[in-house]
C-alpha cells in the first residue's frame, strides 16, 4: 500500500509540471478598417510557425488559443495591407489591429473629384503669384 501511495506521488511530480507547460493562453482582439474605422469580417489570423487560426466575426473580433513563448503574429484580409509582428506570449494577450487598403496613400484625400494635397508646398511654381511694379 505504501509503495502505491509512493508511486502516485511520485508520479504526480513528474506528470504535473509537464502537464502545466501545456497551458494554452488566449490571445484575442479586434481587426477594423484603417479608414472607415468599421469592423472587418472574414479576416485571417494564424500564428505562422504552428498555423493554429481563425477569423474573425461580424463584430472583427478573434480569439486563439496559444502556447507560451514566441509568437509571430499574420494577420491578413482581401484588398487589405498584411499585419504581421512577433512577441512573447506570458499571459493573455489582447492584440487590436486596423488594417490599411492596398491602394490607401496617406498623403492625399480625395474630395469629390478634386484631390487634395497635404503639402501646401507641392511645385513652387504651380500657384505662386508674384507682382510686378
Amino acid at each position: 500500500m505504501k509503495t502505491m501511495i509512493r508511486l502516485f506521488f511520485l508520479g504526480i511530480v513528474f506528470i504535473f509540471p509537464q502537464a502545466a507547460e501545456a497551458q494554452l493562453l488566449s490571445l484575442s482582439g479586434y481587426v477594423k478598417n484603417f479608414i472607415t474605422g468599421e469592423p472587418v469580417e472574414n479576416a485571417a489570423i494564424y500564428e505562422a510557425d504552428s498555423g493554429i487560426g481563425t477569423i474573425t466575426n461580424k463584430d472583427g473580433y478573434y480569439k486563439l488559443l496559444l502556447q507560451k513563448g514566441e509568437q509571430r503574429l499574420k494577420i491578413s484580409s482581401t484588398g487589405s495591407e498584411s499585419y504581421n509582428a512577433t512577441f512573447v506570449m506570458v499571459s493573455d494577450t489582447i492584440i487590436s489591429v486596423e488594417l490599411k487598403p492596398l491602394n490607401f496613400s496617406g498623403n492625399s484625400v480625395v474630395a469629390g473629384n478634386k484631390v487634395v494635397k497635404d503639402s501646401v508646398f507641392e511645385n513652387e511654381n504651380s500657384s505662386s503669384t508674384k507682382k510686378r511694379r
